[in-house]
């Protein structure tokens, strides 16, 4: 046998540097939170039309089903939060639970921009809801997690900047995609 042992080579991740930068985790969980609150933003003014002409809702119900609407996406996130609280700190890789959270989120709106039934809106709105509780507890736990904790306060900062951000830009679009969505119907 010979005397020479193998050595072996471990190759480290594509862009790892990039993706463990602070910056970068900053970015992302900004970003999160931003896709929440501006999909909340841009959603919330179009549904009405929604339940009126694809579902076929009389208009003295729409006002009752958005209020059911808007409560099943808050018990939604309200009962997954704890959840996702314990799950944030028993898994391995916090990241990988945001972005699932974060791919989560997307399949939701987009069962949501297809649906043609009452049932299957308010499942598009409960799982929006599970998956925003995903972004608002793994986010901010990966932040912290990833930043000297003298400076915390300065990249939740951000992450408050990109809510701000939301709040301020979801209404124009929402307005434009309703615009759209009525000229359309």
């Amino acid at each position: 046998m010979s005397t020479i042992q193998k050595q072996e080579v471990f190759s480290l991740p594509t862009c790892i540097q990039i993706r463990s930068s602070v910056s970068f985790i900053t970015l992302t969980v900004s970003l999160a939170v931003f896709t929440d609150i501006f999909l909340y933003g841009v959603v919330i003014p179009v549904i009405p039309f929604a339940l009126t002409s694809r579902i076929g809702l009389e208009e003295t119900e729409v006002q009752t089903w958005l209020s059911v609407l808007l409560a099943v996406y808050g018990a939604a996130m309200f009962c997954a939060s704890p959840i996702c609280g314990w799950a944030t700190d028993h898994v391995r890789s916090r990241r990988t639970f945001l972005l699932i959270g974060l791919v989560a989120l997307g399949a939701a709106t987009s069962l949501l921009l297809v649906a043609r039934s009452l049932a299957l809106i308010i499942v598009a709105r409960a799982l929006q809801g599970i998956s925003a509780a995903v972004a608002w507890v793994a986010g901010p736990a990966l932040l912290a997690d990833s930043v000297d904790p003298d400076q915390i306060g300065y990249f939740m900062g951000f992450m408050g900047d990109a809510m701000g951000l939301a709040i301020l830009a979801a209404p124009a679009i929402g307005g434009v995609v309703f615009e759209r969505y009525v000229a359309a119907i």
